[in-house]
């Protein structure tokens, strides 16, 4: 199953949906957080919850900062114990997340958190109304309020997260700060004390080029 394409939807384990309802991040508590990564939906293998590996994943969701100081990787998927086809399935997201050279040291700053405030399985491009379908109103409120709130902190946005939020700011009444030219390479608002930033998608090649600014821009905002 794991090298066959598998519908886009929630996962399957009763265990990885109980945990994500307690905390639906990885990292760093986004409130305590002064850098935040926000991407669509996290997404695992299908089988990742059957495999002695889940015992990683299970204790990265307790404390993911301590997790990343203990292993000195930011997510477990990193760990050379990881099992599954390290071509999908979030894997390339956060391999390519790694060469922003981030120490241990950071962990206390990072916050990763998603549209969906649950975990998925299967690519979401090939069911973009599925994807729209799992969206919860009260976590998109949340993370409105999250942004609106004044935190001084840095939210790192994918074009296309910023594409759907532009969609559910009409369906849903949420990000009214939402008003820039999502077609900008480049995008640099403020919210509050908050910046915004729009990036690539860090499992999109054009990440790469990008990388030397993104790390530049998360230095210089953890120094004022």
């Amino acid at each position: 199953m794991e090298n066959q394409e598998i519908a886009f939807g929630r996962h399957p384990s009763a265990q990885l949906n109980s945990l994500f309802l307690n905390k639906p991040f990885q990292g760093q508590a986004p409130e305590n957080a002064r850098i935040v990564f926000l991407s669509s939906d996290a997404n695992y293998s299908p089988q990742i919850s059957e495999h002695d590996f889940f015992k990683y994943i299970l204790e990265y969701q307790e404390d993911g900062v301590r997790f990343w100081k203990k292993y000195n990787v930011h997510h477990p998927f990193l760990l050379d114990a990881y099992p599954f086809d390290k071509t999908k399935n979030g894997r390339p997201f956060h391999n390519n997340f790694r060469k922003l050279e981030l120490d241990s040291g950071y962990a206390e700053f990072v916050s990763f958190i998603e549209l969906l405030d649950i975990p998925t399985i299967g690519n979401k491009s090939s069911n973009r109304a599925e994807f729209f379908q799992l969206v919860s109103k009260l976590h998109l409120k949340y993370l409105d309020d999250l942004i609106q709130s004044d935190g001084c902190k840095m939210f790192l946005i994918p074009g296309g997260v910023l594409n759907d939020m532009l969609r559910l700011k009409d369906e849903y009444g949420v990000f009214q700060w939402l008003n820039i030219d999502h077609r900008a390479r480049n995008i640099v608002s403020h919210v509050a004390s908050n910046k915004i930033m729009k990036t690539y998608h860090f499992s999109a090649w054009q990440i790469h080029g990008q990388i030397p600014e993104i790390k530049r821009l998360i230095d210089n905002w953890l120094d004022c």
